[in-house]
């Protein structure tokens, strides 16, 4: 019983001693901002961060960064993506592949574990793509 009111006793002392830590010119009893948590090597938590990743979904937010995975020679896409947007392409096989336009418009190669970047189409519309090296490779993007 002693040893577990020892150790309540130290948690209260230590979350003290963290919120005082890193703080510059406030008391020890105020929340520390975010540059003193930067300090401290923590990262600003935020109220409407609910733990989970970032999902490809229609409904993401313009300003979402739009991407393309390879990975076990396989496309990852994105569920759509704005006309114009700016599409990151992460390659994670030890082996080149492209994204190549079936109709034309776009061909990028991606080097082993590299990553490249492409404009998506101005114009909506659906646009097979596939990899050169790979012929078993292919996916479709969607520019709406």
């Amino acid at each position: 019983m002693t040893r577990k009111i020892t150790l309540l006793a130290i948690v209260p002392v230590l979350a003290l001693g963290l919120t005082a830590c890193g703080s510059s010119g406030t008391d020890a009893g105020s929340a520390p901002t975010s540059s003193s948590m930067s300090s401290m090597n923590m990262p600003p938590s935020s109220s409407s961060d609910s733990g989970s990743s970032p999902s490809s979904s229609s409904s993401e937010s313009k300003d979402a960064e739009a991407v393309i995975t390879i990975s076990d020679f396989a496309y990852k896409v994105p569920a759509s993506v704005a006309p114009g947007t700016t599409i990151t392409i992460k390659n994670g096989d030890s082996q080149a592949h492209t994204v190549t336009s079936k109709e034309g418009g776009f061909d990028v190669k991606i080097d082993p574990n590299g990553t490249a970047t492409m404009k998506a189409p101005d114009k909506p519309g659906s646009y097979k793509f596939v990899c050169t090296f790979h012929a078993n490779m292919s996916s479709t993007l969607v520019v709406k």
